[in-house]
């Protein structure tokens, strides 16, 4: 059975910046995948320690069998920090910031490349990043913006790579907005979600059964255009026209 690990943190503790949408994100995502009979598993608020995502991520990708299909959804801060190593094309690692970030440190592409590469061959890997720096994996400043700027004074021994997680990997990134760019928060009927993952959702009741990856970005770009983010395909370009996670 194809399965969904959703992450989302609203609240960062000892932090001004918190979020308002990033759990009903996982809301909007584990309906629609558990719609395309998907199981899923949720890491919200206090579960989303960097610990215990990086345990049910490696979970996660050792359980997963040859034809089997993997998605990970991620919702809250996205940051960067200096690549210790010289080897990122940027000079960056690009990081998902976990609820205990504060205390234990962010997330860094270079962690997520090796527990993605734990995966048997043949297993297909998919990627939701509503957050900053989600190109390469970016939410930001305290107005709804989901970008968390680090200190940069720890270190880290980064292997050697020069593309993002998700495409070392042959897998496929769906991410909310460009490199540059900052991926925001939007109020409807009361209730807050990330750009990205409104707009996704909105596409996916328009599209037909067997739609393409790229045709759902093209919806999706079409919506988000007036809140300045450009949503991205990153990865393996064959995936792109594929139907949309594989297909029903």
């Amino acid at each position: 059975m194809p399965r969904l690990l959703s992450i989302a943190v609203n609240d960062y503790p000892n932090m001004d910046r918190q979020l308002s949408g990033a759990i009903n994100d996982s809301r909007v995502w584990t309906k629609w995948f558990e719609t395309w009979g998907w199981q899923t598993e949720t890491l919200w608020n206090e579960e989303a320690t960097a610990a215990q995502v990086l345990a049910a991520i490696e979970r996660l990708m050792q359980q997963a069998r040859p034809g089997d299909r993997v998605a990970i959804h991620f919702s809250g801060h996205g940051s960067q920090l200096s690549d210790p190593s010289g080897e990122e094309s940027d000079l960056l690692d690009e990081c998902y910031c976990p609820r205990d970030v504060d205390e234990n440190g962010p997330i860094r592409d270079d962690q997520l490349y090796r527990l993605f590469q734990l995966r048997s061959e043949g297993v297909r890997l998919y990627l939701i990043a509503d957050c900053c720096h989600s190109g390469s994996i970016y939410r930001g400043p305290k107005d709804g913006i989901r970008y968390l700027p680090l200190n940069d004074t720890s270190e880290f021994s980064a292997g050697t790579r020069r593309e993002s997680a998700v495409a070392r990997t042959a897998g496929l990134l769906l991410a909310a907005c460009g490199e540059q760019e900052r991926a925001r928060e939007i109020s409807i009927g009361g209730k807050s979600f990330g750009v990205l993952t409104y707009a996704a959702a909105r596409a996916l009741e328009r599209l037909p059964t067997g739609a393409t990856h790229r045709q759902w970005l093209g919806l999706i770009r079409a919506a988000v255009r007036p809140n300045r983010q450009t949503p991205q395909l990153v990865g393996n370009l064959q995936m792109i026209d594929e139907p949309i996670f594989g297909g029903p």
